[in-house]
């Protein structure tokens, strides 16, 4: 066979292999779309209080943040994480979507989580209109916070231009306005949601000290899964540049 036959043959198969790895996706794709819609139609919350799963941890995050990838938000599961959270005492909850679909339909979230919720537990919802710490609460709470790219790179470039012309700009005023920006601390536990590991833009000053875990995906997500990623959490050795 000569090279030019031969590269032909190649490319012939190549293109086909390629046709076919498409038509999988579509149809995996479509599969999960499917699953989902199905799953939130017939969707229940487990209710959890003391779970005995918890009581074995050694090491519990004060902040888990769920990084949602290229997913849409499912509210149902979301509002179950959530909730799991609130169960294990976790204070702080972030959840980072880059596109922005879920700042936009924040209100949708709340409602699903004040209709699983018990009536003594409290949800406080951190947004640009009212934000800051709520205080006067009598048992358990958990502090949510919705972001997006606005809150990372464009945050960063927005927090530059104001404090660049001021005459009292150090690195030290910066960080504290980051900080402040931010309000809650650092996350001690990402779960990033996709096929790959990606942080898409997720805001770089905030997680020196984030043990990264990942999962395929935050739809149907069960409480066992949760509990082995606070599981998986507890066996990592934080080492903090040491």
């Amino acid at each position: 066979m000569d090279p030019k036959s031969a590269a032909v043959i190649y490319k012939v198969f190549y293109l086909v292999l390629n046709l076919v790895f498409t038509i999988y996706e579509l149809i995996e794709n479509f599969s999960v779309h499917l699953r989902n819609k199905l799953h939130e139609l017939r969707h229940e919350f487990l209710p959890v209080n003391k779970h005995r799963s918890f009581m074995k941890l050694d090491k519990i995050p004060t902040h888990l943040t769920v990084l949602l990838g290229c997913e849409e938000p499912s509210y149902q599961d979301l509002a179950n994480l959530i909730l799991w959270c609130l169960a294990a005492r976790i204070t702080f909850v972030s959840f980072y979507d880059y596109k922005g679909a879920l700042t936009k339909s924040e209100d949708k979230l709340r409602l699903v989580v004040e209709g699983k919720k018990n009536s003594t537990d409290h949800v406080i919802w951190h947004d640009r209109v009212d934000s800051g710490y709520k205080n006067g609460y009598t048992g358990r709470k958990v502090h949510v916070k919705v972001l997006s790219r606005q809150d990372g790179r464009g945050g960063f470039v927005k927090l530059t231009k104001e404090l660049s012309g001021g005459a009292d700009f150090t690195i030290d005023s910066f960080d504290q306005r980051l900080k402040k920006d931010f309000q809650f601390p650092d996350p001690d536990l990402g779960v990033c949601c996709g096929k790959t590991f990606s942080l898409f833009g997720y805001p770089p000053w905030q997680i020196r000290v984030t043990e990264f875990l990942t999962i395929r995906t935050h739809h149907n997500i069960k409480f066992n899964n949760f509990v082995e990623l606070l599981s998986r959490y507890n066996k990592c050795e934080q080492r903090y540049g040491k």
